[in-house]
């Protein structure tokens, strides 16, 4: 016998047949009775409870963490896009001052080999003027150790007669 002692009124049950092939089938009463009440006020209030005093702190943790996890992440964004734009803006400027750089070492080599040029016309025009004042004084010393050579080789020709005639010419 099966004997139900919830809230209500005791129910007996027939017992079930001891093997399969026995007719007797055991008969379950389902008539609510105050017990079902009391399980779905109860259940009521754990519910509230549960609810109240557990779930909603749990799910106010979880939304402020993920209010924090979205403006975090708004937060990176901007911060990578204003990071991707100031690196834009560098290289930019990084490009342009190297183009700058490249003319003003270009201007600056154009300006070196224009002063080596006039250096070296300048140089070598002295050069020439050294040169041709050397060609000049070369000459001239050569004139006068010629006419010199003539006078002595005169004076001593002379000399030479004097000595061998032996009475002054």
């Amino acid at each position: 016998m099966v004997y139900s002692g919830g809230l209500g009124k005791g129910r007996w049950c027939r017992p079930a047949a001891a093997f399969p092939g026995s007719k007797k089938l055991m008969q379950i009463n389902l008539v609510p009775d105050l017990s079902l009440l009391a399980v779905m006020v109860i259940f009521m209030l754990e519910y509230i409870i549960v609810s109240r005093y557990f779930l909603r702190p749990i799910n106010d943790v979880l939304e402020s963490r993920e209010t924090e996890a979205r403006s975090a992440q708004e937060i990176y964004e901007q911060s990578l896009g204003r990071f991707n734009e100031e690196t834009n803006r560098i290289e930019q400027t990084l490009r342009e001052t190297r183009r700058e750089a490249a003319q003003l070492r270009e201007k600056f080599r154009a300006d070196a080999g224009a002063h080596r040029a006039s250096l070296v016309e300048k140089t070598t025009e002295e050069a020439q003027k050294l040169v041709a004042e050397a060609d000049k004084r070369l000459s001239r010393d050569a004139k006068e150790a010629r006419e010199k050579i003539a006078r002595d080789a005169e004076s001593l020709a002379r000399l030479a007669a004097e000595r061998i005639l032996g009475r002054p010419l």
